[in-house]
């Protein structure tokens, strides 16, 4: 092998670090394949049995009457906004510092998205920065729970009954988050979760609706099979879309679900190490999280602060360079291209610090504490404890 010059023999056999990467174990290889064996067998393959075993146990431990599973998140909040009835000159709060899809479902059913900054230490949206963004066209706030941090529920439910809005949360990093001890996802009319290969459990792709509403718990599911109640030749009864979750991404997902409190707790201990080991990095700030939350850390976000030695870009190479992967959360929605060509004037001050100085660092159940040392080590080095 021909090494570059840039590259030593050294850092080319460090074992690299993902920031993320979902957990299969032997017994779970053999037992997912065995269950999707008995799908193909049946021939039945879309939604059927097994989906409906999913929707059962998600909904049982999550805490609600009702979990439909889609074929996304991003599908599962689409169908939460058109079947509360949000639509054309309608506006909903959402996120400045979020993924692209929370604030793309609110245009999937014509409405408008008004973005909202957030908290500088918790990196989520407040009451005082939602209630700045109200209007009269305001039908909606749409939570997102960064990194599987809650938001502050206590003080955005009572503005949400104040204002007469619906509530919505993105779970899409909160599986297993908890605020005040009770489950994200049931703070408001209805949660969407995501189950996509570098979250808290994974069906290789697929989402879920939880929601206590009977409407949105029955029509979700003639909404995500193009509209039809059942299958064959039934009638189209509303505009529903093509979002069905198979049986066999259902048979990953009912074992990953199985495995959530074991993932959520090891990925908790893992949590804890970078916390006790970067206090002493004074210019790295992790991501706050309040006494009365319990995290999920789907991602361990650190702020680097401005009087660090290297930019966040920076410190990201440094990093790749010792084979340590790290990934950036989110840049303001508005900010990118498609968004800046429908709005303008938009300017959320600490979305767009955070956008620029946040960093993820590897955290995944695969990891071991030893892999956490390595990670801070590394960021020592950079500077040491002034």
């Amino acid at each position: 092998m021909t090494l570059s010059r840039d590259i030593s023999r050294e850092e080319v056999d460090k074992p690299p670090l993902r920031v993320s990467m979902p957990l299969f174990s032997e017994p779970d290889i053999v037992e997912i394949t065995a269950r999707i064996g008995a799908v193909l067998r049946s021939g039945w393959l879309t939604s059927g049995s097994v989906v409906a075993e999913y929707e059962r146990q998600f909904a049982n431990i999550v805490g609600t009457a009702y979990a439909v599973a889609l074929n996304s998140c991003t599908a599962a909040l689409h169908c939460i906004m058109y079947l509360l009835g949000i639509g054309p000159g309608s506006e909903v709060v959402v996120p400045a510092n979020t993924f692209a899809s929370t604030a793309n479902a609110v245009l999937y059913v014509g409405a408008r998205p008004v973005f909202a900054d957030c908290d500088s230490t918790t990196f989520n949206v407040t009451a005082e920065t939602i209630e700045e963004r109200i209007g009269p066209k305001t039908r909606a706030v749409l939570v997102v729970h960064i990194g599987g941090n809650p938001c502050d529920m206590d003080e955005i439910i009572p503005l949400c009954k104040k204002k007469n809005l619906f509530l919505i949360e993105d779970c899409a990093h909160a599986l297993g988050s908890r605020y005040h001890n009770r489950q994200c996802g049931t703070f408001g009319a209805a949660g969407a979760f995501s189950f996509y290969p570098t979250k808290l459990i994974t069906s290789g792709e697929g989402g879920m609706i939880a929601t206590d509403l009977q409407r949105v718990g029955s029509d979700a599911k003639t909404f995500r099979n193009v509209g039809r109640e059942y299958f064959g030749r039934t009638p189209i009864t509303m505009l529903g879309y093509n979002y069905r979750m198979t049986d066999i991404h259902a048979c990953v997902g009912i074992n990953q679900l199985r495995r959530l409190d074991e993932f959520v707790a090891r990925r908790r201990e893992l949590a804890k190490i970078y916390d006790t080991q970067l206090r002493t990095i004074d210019w790295l700030k992790p991501q706050h999280i309040d006494n009365a939350s319990t995290s999920s850390y789907y991602a361990y976000i650190c702020r680097v602060s401005d009087g660090a030695p290297l930019s966040r870009d920076e410190l990201s190479e440094v990093l790749k360079r010792e084979s340590i992967e790290t990934t950036v959360m989110f840049r303001p929605v508005y900010s990118h291209p498609y968004y800046r060509s429908q709005l303008s004037g938009v300017i959320c001050p600490n979305a767009e610090m955070i956008g620029k100085e946040s960093i993820v660092l590897p955290l995944h159940v695969g990891m071991r504490d030893e892999d956490v040392v390595r990670v801070v080590e590394v960021l020592r080095h950079v500077a040491p404890k002034r």
